[in-house]
């Protein structure tokens, strides 16, 4: 319960720092994104001599190294475009968008992992009205969909879903400290070849500010990682769409975006779900 929810934290406290980075600060996008995952990975090699484990034996199957491969290229796409909606959209327009990835990612869950939920249909329930509260808070669909950045965001929802699914199915074979070494690994080196970017004319400042952003970035995935293999797919899902609810508020407070009315409802509702499906799960 607690890995999901850092996770949710950290992905709230997170997407305001990247919006920072990147709109306030104007660190663009092709120096941001090889720079943070070089320091995710740099973080997360730190913790592999006590957590990294994996059952080569299984890895190096052709099936599980085509998952590897997949969730790579899956990640580098999505990873594009959600950096690409954070700085080009408002904190609030940004995350219209992303919340449709619970709904979508408990979806696939449920399909793909049904195991999860024998005797738990109520968590099932619950999940999908939490998400679709989330829906429902954003309003009208010319604020959700405006413009191609949008629609881009929104492919990257789909792609982020996606991958989540991979990756419970790779948490068979390695831990998540492992999992997520490898995928950092294989994205810095392709954002690096990509971009080549030219770090001597970044300031001392900004690397700061990466170096914070890729700490909560370790933290939101490792976290997500455990407790997709501890807790499932769905019950982790459900719980951070508590992130969202952060970001509104936060953007609200902090960056004085305006929030809707109807996000205070919907926030009682996603409260509410999760609340029971907590006393549920570990009654």
């Amino acid at each position: 319960m607690w890995a999901a929810l850092i996770s949710a934290l950290s992905g709230a406290s997170g997407t305001i720092l990247d919006k920072v980075i990147l709109s306030r600060e104007r660190v663009k996008l092709n120096v941001f994104l090889p720079l943070l995952f070089l320091l995710l990975f740099g973080f997360n090699l730190i913790l592999v001599p006590f957590l990294g484990k994996i059952e080569w034996q299984i890895v190096l199957l052709p099936n599980t190294l085509f998952l590897v491969f997949l969730m790579v290229v899956i990640a580098v796409a999505h990873n594009v475009l959600f950096y690409q909606s954070i700085q080009r959209e408002k904190v609030y327009q940004h995350e219209l968008v992303m919340m449709m990835g619970p709904f979508i990612t408990i979806i696939l869950g449920a399909a793909f992992f049904p195991e999860e939920l024998q005797g738990k249909g109520i968590i099932l329930l619950l999940s999908l009205v939490a998400s679709v509260a989330l829906i429902w808070s954003k309003g009208s669909k010319e604020h959700f969909l405006k413009d191609a950045t949008s629609y881009n965001a929104l492919l990257g929802v789909v792609l982020m879903s996606t991958e989540s699914i991979i990756i419970r199915d790779l948490l068979y074979s390695m831990t998540p400290v492992a999992l997520y070494g490898i995928r950092t690994f294989v994205i810095a080196l392709f954002f690096f070849a990509y971009y080549r970017p030219r770090y001597g004319r970044v300031s001392v400042r900004h690397w700061w500010l990466i170096a914070a952003s890729a700490l909560l970035g370790l933290g939101l995935m490792i976290a997500r990682f455990y407790a997709y293999a501890d807790l499932g797919i769905v019950f982790t899902t459900l719980v951070s769409i508590l992130a969202p609810v952060i970001v509104f508020f936060a953007s609200w407070e902090i960056l004085h975006e305006k929030i809707r009315p109807r996000m205070v409802v919907a926030s009682v509702v996603i409260l509410a779900c999760v609340t029971w499906a907590t006393v549920l799960t570990f009654r």
